[in-house]
């Protein structure tokens, strides 16, 4: 049987990780060190198979010390029957959207109001309340408070 190396890009991309997660596992003693150092690091399926498991057992409600402490010195075998008991089949979660999409609204003063594009209605009523009145308060001319005037 092929054993397959992985490097830490390829952990990423088949688990959705970013790599400072990865390291944080490392660190933490729930992922085993890789084998080599720095470019030449490389991880294997034991890798791959503990970083699936960690959300899920996350999920279970298991805190990562007892995660680690179910984890450590299971071979290769145990981790795939625990990945199998667990209903999860060997494939990287949804990709998760890449980011969000904002709409910037010039107010006056030079200042912007910046708010995400997917709000919902009741929200995005809240957000046009807000965008007038704020457009009222900075078009005045008159101090919002005594003890601070505006200095137009």
């Amino acid at each position: 049987m092929e054993v397959k190396d992985y490097s830490i890009q390829e952990l990423c991309d088949k688990t959705g990780l970013p790599r400072r997660t990865i390291h944080f596992y490392s660190q933490q003693g729930i992922l085993p060190p890789p084998s080599g150092a720095g470019l030449g690091a490389h991880y294997d399926e034991g890798h791959l198979l503990r970083l699936l498991l960690i959300p899920v057992l996350r999920q279970q409600g298991l805190r990562l010390d007892e995660i680690r402490s179910q984890l450590t010195g299971m071979d290769l075998e145990a981790l795939q029957a625990l990945h199998l008991q667990l209903g999860q089949a060997h494939r990287p979660p949804a990709p998760q959207p890449v980011g969000q999409v904002y709409t910037h609204y010039a107010l006056p003063g030079g200042m912007t109001l910046i708010a995400p594009d997917s709000l919902s209605p009741a929200e995005r009523l809240k957000l046009n309340t807000l965008l007038e009145t704020a457009r009222r308060l900075f078009s005045s001319s008159r101090p919002l408070c005594p003890d601070f005037p505006l200095n137009d």
